[in-house]
């Protein structure tokens, strides 16, 4: 009866310590240092959407509506107490409210690299450091006031005012 309780122990133990190795084997998990290595300690913090009323002449001609994604270092990022996200949406936002109005109505490819070094060049004034390595854009565009809801709730509420 000892040496079949024996036998079922050693058969269980066997089991486990072979699934365990087999398991750590299949997972080939990447030492921490070769992954800083590859990626240079770097994370990426993204923003939700957001929107920036486009204003000119003093009125809303329209809207951007954005997304981005920042590529900051990860040492200082930890060291944070506040998460960085509002800071990084707030200096966005701030960016792209001031650029003039006819810019963002008709912008071209050149001017996004303007738009994100500018971003960049905010936020890391902003840190007191430069953190933010990489600004980038995951969602980007242009909405003339007319072709929103209320936009096009006042454009069939002008024509019965006649």
């Amino acid at each position: 009866m000892i040496r079949l309780v024996a036998t079922g122990v050693w058969i269980c133990l066997v089991t486990m310590v072979s699934s365990y190795a087999a398991t750590l084997w299949q997972t080939e998990t990447t030492p921490k240092e070769e992954v800083d290595s590859l990626f240079g300690g770097l994370e990426a913090v993204k923003t939700n959407d957001f929107s920036v009323p486009v204003i000119a002449s003093g009125a809303v001609r329209g809207y951007v509506i954005a997304k981005f994604s920042f590529t900051m270092k990860s040492e200082p990022l930890h060291r944070m107490s506040v998460k960085p996200d509002v800071f990084l949406l707030d200096s966005a936002f701030r960016t792209i409210y001031s650029t003039d109005a006819s810019i963002l109505q008709g912008a071209k490819k050149q001017d996004l690299q303007e738009l994100t070094a500018a971003i960049k060049s905010r936020a890391n004034a902003r840190f007191g450091e430069p953190i933010v390595e990489d600004v980038l854009i995951e969602k980007y565009s242009y909405l003339p006031k007319d072709e929103t809801r209320d936009g096009a709730k006042l454009k069939e509420v002008e024509p019965e005012k006649e």
